[in-house]
């Protein structure tokens, strides 16, 4: 005899040009946001970068995959992960979550952002670069003392540090940092044409 437990399957969900999307076939259907309980994080290395693929649970399962980094060495990290980098310190997870994503143009330039929401209440950053104990940008200067180029990886490493940690605290659901590969995307291949950077 062999146990068997039914599995109820992952809806994959992206965020595209400020929106929650979800592909049905070759369309994606977009959402102002999603919402459910933090029951895992990891990340997935593929052709176009990095993606902190976050496991939702609501009236079913979701993975959220949030772009982190993308594909050449001298990326920097997204908006969308910078902002859930400095509020997941403030999640309770025992509470549901709403990834209210948000896309400006200003000065013909896009700008986004990422709001979570619990309790009806947008949170707050719970650190800011800079401030006592958190790193801040590395200057480069030249023999003139003029900037040439910032170096961020410390900054970088430091949010990466904050959401292995809150990773850590929704153990033993998640017992593993998230440098590790976990999630599949079937529909990767598509994203290449709407990468905002």
């Amino acid at each position: 005899m062999a146990l068997k437990e039914k599995t109820t399957p992952l809806v994959y969900l992206t965020i595209r040009e400020g929106k929650i999307a979800k592909k049905v076939g070759e369309t994606y259907h977009l959402f102002d946001s999603v919402e459910g309980y933090i029951r895992g994080i990891s990340t997935r290395d593929h052709k176009y970068g990095t993606d902190l693929c976050i496991t939702l649970e609501d009236d079913q399962m979701y993975q959220l995959q949030i772009k982190m980094k993308g594909e050449e060495p001298t990326s920097k990290q997204t908006a969308y992960f910078i902002a859930f980098a400095h509020c997941c310190p403030a999640i309770n997870p025992h509470q549901k979550v709403e990834f209210i994503p948000n896309l400006k143009i200003v000065d013909d330039k896009k700008r986004s952002a990422l709001f979570l929401k619990q309790n009806g209440e947008v949170l707050k950053w719970a650190y800011k670069v800079g401030q006592e104990g958190v790193p801040s940008p590395e200057e480069l200067k030249n023999k003139k003392g003029e900037v040439i180029s910032v170096d961020w990886s410390e900054v970088e490493a430091y949010r990466v540090d904050k959401v292995n940690e809150f990773s850590k605290n929704l153990a033993p659901i998640v017992p593993n940092d998230i440098v590790s590969d976990f999630g599949v995307n079937p529909h990767i291949a598509d994203e290449e044409s709407d990468l905002p950077w």
